[in-house]
């Protein structure tokens, strides 16, 4: 179809905020939305998934939804997958839900994971498998730090019981990847189970406290496992005097914002410069062009 077919069908109203266009998705003819209604700390903020059909009218109309979710927390993470969604919520710990879809009339949970932190993307590695990234948290009782970057393997085999495989956190509070605020920036090359993410790692801090000085900038890079977890391979280092430690965890970026893997070799672009090391080499640049403003 051409663009000049585009054309005006309906509308359909639902409550609360929506965090992303993963919040939104689209099966069957069915549009099932994700959205949370006010904001941490707000103790009456909760969350809610609606599924909308359009109706005779044309209009959406709500045909089933899974109201009152997570009483105190707001959505942090949401993917769906077919007839499943999963949810991350946050105010002290991570939960987990795993959302039941296939009726569309009774959306229900059937599974919690609650665990330390909070993812901010999660990726689907296969239909039992979730990879995530976020951050860590420290507990206080009635509310919690924020802390390091925080990367999670998930298996959602059984759906009523979610469980933790791996878990590995980068540094302490105010380490920060562009991948936890732009899915764009997070490379998963799953044929040879590679992760690229851009990572300003700060040492010292924690709890509470961000890290005083930067242990390393530029693209990190994984070897991703079900049975061992994240085995760091190494990083392309970029300028540690254009990245710093402190960041707010929603405004979380760095100055590498891309990558790609090209047979042996990766790609690390930041905004001043492009890398190019061998995977096998890494440490030792391919090439390093300079990049105009």
């Amino acid at each position: 179809s051409a663009p000049s077919d585009t054309r005006y069908l309906g509308s359909g109203v639902t409550q609360g905020h929506v965090l992303n266009t993963f919040a939104m998705d689209e099966r069957a003819g069915d549009l099932r939305i994700a959205t949370s209604r006010g904001k941490t700390p707000d103790p009456n903020v909760e969350s809610q998934v609606d599924v909308l059909r359009q109706g005779p009218d044309g209009n959406l109309s709500r045909v089933g939804a899974l109201l009152h979710l997570a009483k105190g927390e707001d959505l942090r993470a949401i993917r769906y997958d077919d007839d499943r969604a999963y949810l991350v919520t946050f105010k002290k710990t991570d939960p987990l839900f795993v959302i039941d879809l296939a009726d569309a009339k009774q959306p229900k949970v059937l599974g919690e994971l609650k665990i330390p932190g909070f993812s901010t993307y999660i990726h689907r590695l296969d239909k039992t498998h979730l990879l995530s990234i976020g951050f860590d948290a420290n507990d206080h009782g009635d509310f919690a730090y924020f802390d390091g970057v925080l990367l999670q393997l998930f298996d959602v085999t059984n759906p009523t019981e979610p469980k933790l495989l791996h878990r590995k956190k980068l540094g302490a509070r105010g380490s920060s990847s562009a991948a936890t605020s732009d899915h764009h920036a997070f490379n998963y090359l799953p044929e040879k189970g590679l992760l690229a993410i851009p990572l300003t790692e700060c040492a010292g801090g924690g709890d509470g406290v961000a890290g005083s000085s930067v242990s390393f900038a530029g693209l990190a890079l994984f070897r991703v496992s079900y049975d061992k977890g994240f085995d760091f391979l190494g990083g392309v280092a970029h300028d540690k005097g254009r990245a710093h430690c402190g960041q707010w965890w929603s405004r979380s970026t760095t100055d590498v914002k891309r990558s790609v893997f090209v047979d042996d070799l990766v790609y690390s672009m930041a905004t001043d410069r492009l890398k190019v090391q061998r995977m096998g080499a890494l440490g030792k640049d391919v090439a390093d062009l300079h990049l105009l403003p």
